[in-house]
C-alpha cells in the first residue's frame, strides 16, 4: 500500500513538473514540436519504469505473479522508451495506457 502511495505521489508530480513546460505563454499559440513531446513521453516512461524498478524491489512485489507482472511492464515500458529514442512511431494511445497505474 506504501509502495502505490509513493508511486502515485510521484506520478502526479512529475506530472505537476511538467504542466508549466507546456503550457507556453498565456494568449499566445502553443506550439510544441514532435521532438518535445516525444522527450516528454521518453522522461514520463523512463519515471514509470524506475517506479516499476523500485516495486520490484520490496515484498511482496518481489515474489510470484506479482515479480511477473512487474517484469513484464517494465519490459514493456522498455521497449515503448526503445522505440521512441530510435525514431520508430508510436501510437499517443499506447503511450497513455502504459502510463496508466497498475491495479496491484
Amino acid at each position: 500500500m506504501k509502495v502505490r502511495t509513493i508511486g502515485v505521489l510521484s506520478v502526479v508530480g512529475i506530472a505537476m513538473s511538467i504542466t508549466p513546460i507546456l503550457a507556453g505563454p498565456v494568449g499566445g499559440q502553443r506550439s510544441v514540436s514532435a521532438d518535445d513531446q516525444q522527450a516528454v513521453a521518453v522522461r514520463q516512461l523512463e519515471a514509470q519504469r524506475h517506479q516499476v524498478a523500485r516495486a520490484m524491489q520490496g515484498p511482496p512485489q518481489n515474489k510470484g505473479p506479482a515479480l511477473v507482472r512487474n517484469m513484464e511492464r517494465a519490459s514493456q515500458l522498455d521497449n515503448l522508451i526503445n522505440r521512441l529514442k530510435s525514431g520508430q512511431s508510436v501510437s499517443p494511445d499506447e503511450i497513455d495506457q502504459a502510463l496508466q497505474p497498475t491495479n496491484q
